[in-house]
């Protein structure tokens, strides 16, 4: 035992000036020197962990910081190199490989807008390098189709309704519908862009109506949606992005309205058929704010959806838990206040999650559900609108996005919904009649161009 012990004593204290100069901090001239051949090695990994500790001892300077953003940059992890690339461009005029570097990263961390404000300052020779020396008006275009169809016809085909013939109102169940869309993204400035959008959407529903104690069913009654889009992008500040826009909705159907004439004692009545336009806008604001690996953001809109009055507020979490685009979350929880102008109001709380991965350099893979009651519901900073005359109680779908060339991709995605229609009595009482529940199937193409 006592030699075991006088042997364990001769190692420590040969080993100890070693330990001790291992944990000592290194001297600026070390760090820079060791740094320096890790970088020509390309050991990234052994670079991050060196200019890490010194950056934790309070050394910073130019050399350490681009060494570090090219470190991460190789490792794909955009956004650390992001923070490192910009604070080397911030302790002087970079040089043009290290403004070149940042301008990559904040394109493969998804910040557009700061990588053009930053181009909008590289002298002429770096901009021609990047192709960043000319800006078109249009910046890119987006068509899209989307076909809807409920999965078991039957419930149409065999439609009952247990409603009391003395109560006045109207069921809808949609058949199927038919949904183009024209999407155009615009340059304006480095920080301010432009996005707005037409859709057409061509609608067959069953229409069941009671009034003065009759009843009638319509098994394909059409309407016909036409929407305009259009959201401003500014960029606050670094990393900060306020939007705003608008979301008009002019509806149509044919109707009959019953006209009354002669005498009262011979009255003659006479079925005149008219077109029922509505028209409804929503106007929305939302403000995000991006930091390492994650960005936050807020939404509020407010207008009026099939005469009314919408308010809905969204908060919103995205992830990137390897600092690119790789993998990715989105958590959006919202609150709805629906406001029939009656006394009678709705609230509501939904959840909608996303979560997509690169598959390889050509695919990308989506996953997404929504969980709570969509009824004149709000998506994607208002460029989606649920506004169906049934209610969709739970969305679930993925969707796969196709790089064929550097400039276009196609994006092909199904969804899967459970939906709810009801008899809504007229005045409205908040009352459920005749539920009628099934599913929905919903196939989506988008074809998209950048300039």
């Amino acid at each position: 035992m006592d030699r075991s012990i006088l042997a364990m004593g001769i190692v420590l204290m040969l080993t100890w000036p070693n330990i001790v100069y291992a944990q000592s901090p290194k001297s600026l001239p070390e760090v820079d020197r060791l740094t320096y051949e890790l970088y020509q090695q390309k050991n990234w990994d052994g670079l991050i962990t060196e200019a890490n500790k010194a950056l934790d001892q309070g050394m910073d300077y130019y050399y350490l910081r681009v060494r570090l953003g090219i470190a991460y940059y190789e490792k794909q992890n955009y956004h650390l190199a992001v923070r490192h690339f910009d604070n080397a461009h911030q302790m002087n005029d970079a040089e043009d490989y290290v403004k070149e570097y940042l301008y990559f990263a904040y394109l493969f961390s998804g910040r557009q807008a700061d990588a053009k404000v930053l181009a909008s300052r590289f002298p002429p020779s770096l901009q021609r390098k990047t192709a960043t020396d000319q800006w078109s008006f249009v910046e890119g275009i987006d068509l899209a189709y989307n076909y809807t169809g409920i999965a078991d016809p039957s419930i149409l085909d065999n439609f009952t309704s247990d409603v009391p013939l003395d109560r006045d109102g109207t069921q809808f169940i949609p058949r199927q519908h038919h949904y183009f869309f024209l999407g155009l993204q615009h340059h304006l400035s480095p920080r301010l862009s432009f996005y707005h959008g037409y859709s057409n959407l061509q609608v067959s529903h069953l229409r069941y109506i009671q009034a003065s104690s009759e009843a009638i069913t319509e098994n394909d009654f059409p309407s016909n949606l036409h929407q305009y889009y259009a959201a401003a992008n500014l960029l606050v500040a670094k990393g900060l992005t306020l939007s705003g826009g608008i979301h008009f909705i002019n509806s149509s159907f044919e109707t009959i309205t019953q006209v009354v004439s002669g005498s009262p004692g011979r009255p003659t009545i006479r079925s005149i058929p008219s077109r029922v336009i509505n028209n409804d806008l929503v106007a929305f604001a939302s403000l995000y704010k991006r930091f390492d690996f994650i960005t936050v953001g807020a939404a509020y809109y407010r207008g009026t959806v099939a005469d009314f009055i919408q308010n809905q507020t969204d908060l919103r979490l995205t992830l990137y838990p390897l600092g690119n685009l790789n993998l990715y979350t989105i958590t959006t929880a919202s609150h709805q206040n629906q406001d029939f102008r009656d006394g009678n109001v709705i609230n509501r709380t939904l959840v909608d999650q996303q979560i997509g991965v690169k598959v390889s350099n050509w695919l990308w893979a989506e996953a997404y559900g929504t969980f709570g009651e969509m009824d004149n519901f709000f998506l994607k900073d208002g460029l989606v609108i649920f506004n169906r005359m049934d209610i969709v109680k739970q969305r679930l779908g993925g969707r796969l996005i196709f790089l064929p060339a550097p400039k276009w991709s196609l994006t092909l995605d199904y969804t899967y919904m459970n939906n709810q229609s009801q008899f809504i009595q007229v005045p409205f009482t908040g009352e459920d009649f005749n539920q009628k529940k099934y599913q929905i199937h919903s196939i989506t193409a988008i074809s998209s161009w950048k300039f």
